[in-house]
C-alpha cells in the first residue's frame, strides 16, 4: 500500500466530514442567524408596541373621537296649526317650542303658525328647539276723512293706508270729481284690507238753457244766478220797444248747458234814454 496515498485520503475526509473541523463553522453561523431573528423580531415588537400606545394616547388624550350622535327626528310640518296644537305635535316626537314671533296676516287666524325653523322634514335632536311665526290676525286702521280730496286723490290716499278702494261715479250738485261720500264713514275701525267706497261727483246733469229773450234784464240775471249759470257779458243796443229786456241770449235757449256755464246777454236800449243819459 502506498503510505502517501492513504494520508491523503484521512485528510480529505477529515476536512469534509470531521464536526470538529468544517461542521464547527457551519454550526457558529446557524447561531448567529437565530440570533439576529430574535433581535429583529424583538425590534418589531418594540416598535408595533410603541405606535400601539402613541395612538391610543393621540386618540384618547389629544384627539378623542367624537361622541357618537344622536338618533335625529324629522320635523313635523305644523304650518297652518294653531299654536296649542303644534306644541303637542311637536312634544310627541321630543322636541319643544322655542322662541316665537308674531305678524299681521289679513285672513290666517290668530294664533295659526304662519311658519317655522327648522322647516318641515329637516332633523333635529331629541330636546331640540323650533321656533314658531305665529298669526297676529289682520291690522285694523280707522277709514281717513278725504272728503275735502278730489276722488282721484282720495282714492290714493286710501290704497296707501291698506284699504282696498271702490269708486262709484255718480251725479250730483257737487263740482265733477269731488268726494261726496265715503262708505265706511270716516273714523270707522276697518280691518286691513278693508273695503271703502267712494262716491266721486260727475258733477250735476246738463239742462236745457232757459229763453231769456223779452225777459226784464233783472229778472233774468236772478233767473241766471239760480241756475249756476255765469254772466260774462252784458251789452246793450237801441230799441224802441224792448228798453230795459233781453234781446239777445247766448247760449241760445234750448242748448244743453253745465253747471257754471257763461252767458252773454244784449239788452235793449231804447233812444230817449240813451240822451237822457247822455244829457246827465
Amino acid at each position: 500500500m502506498d503510505l502517501g496515498s492513504s494520508i491523503r485520503r484521512r485528510r480529505t475526509k477529515g476536512d469534509n466530514g470531521n464536526p470538529s473541523g468544517g461542521g464547527a463553522s457551519s454550526n457558529s453561523s446557524g447561531w448567529l442567524k437565530a440570533v439576529g431573528q430574535k433581535t429583529v423580531l424583538l425590534v418589531v415588537v418594540v416598535l408595533l408596541t410603541g405606535f400601539g400606545a402613541g395612538y391610543l394616547v393621540a386618540t384618547e388624550v389629544f384627539f378623542p373621537a367624537p361622541p357618537a350622535p344622536a338618533e335625529l327626528s324629522e320635523v313635523p310640518d305644523v304650518r297652518g296649526m294653531a299654536s296649542e296644537e303644534a306644541a303637542q305635535s311637536l312634544d310627541a316626537i321630543g322636541l319643544v317650542v322655542g322662541a316665537t314671533f308674531s305678524v299681521g296676516h289679513p285672513s290666517a287666524p290668530i294664533g295659526s303658525v304662519l311658519g317655522q325653523s327648522p322647516l318641515p322634514g329637516q332633523g333635529a335632536l331629541a330636546g331640540g328647539e323650533v321656533e314658531l311665526t305665529l298669526s297676529a290676525g289682520p291690522e285694523v286702521r280707522p277709514v281717513p276723512d278725504v272728503t275735502r280730496l278730489r276722488g282721484d286723490r282720495a282714492a290714493t290716499v286710501l290704497a296707501a293706508s291698506g284699504f282696498t278702494v271702490l269708486v262709484d261715479s255718480v251725479e250730483s250738485d257737487e263740482p265733477a270729481g269731488r268726494v261726496t261720500e265715503i262708505l265706511p264713514e270716516p273714523g270707522t275701525e276697518l280691518a286691513l284690507p278693508g273695503e271703502v267706497r267712494l262716491a266721486v261727483s260727475l258733477g250735476p246733469p246738463p239742462f236745457e238753457m232757459p229763453n231769456l229773450v223779452g225777459m226784464p234784464e233783472v229778472e233774468a240775471l236772478a233767473m241766471l244766478d239760480s241756475l249756476g249759470l255765469v254772466i260774462s257779458d252784458i251789452t246793450t243796443r237801441l230799441s224802441l220797444r224792448d228798453d230795459g229786456s233781453v234781446i239777445e241770449q247766448e247760449p241760445e235757449a234750448a242748448i244743453m248747458v253745465e253747471l257754471g256755464s257763461a252767458v252773454r246777454l244784449v239788452v235793449g236800449e231804447s233812444p230817449l234814454r240813451r240822451i237822457r243819459e247822455d244829457h246827465e
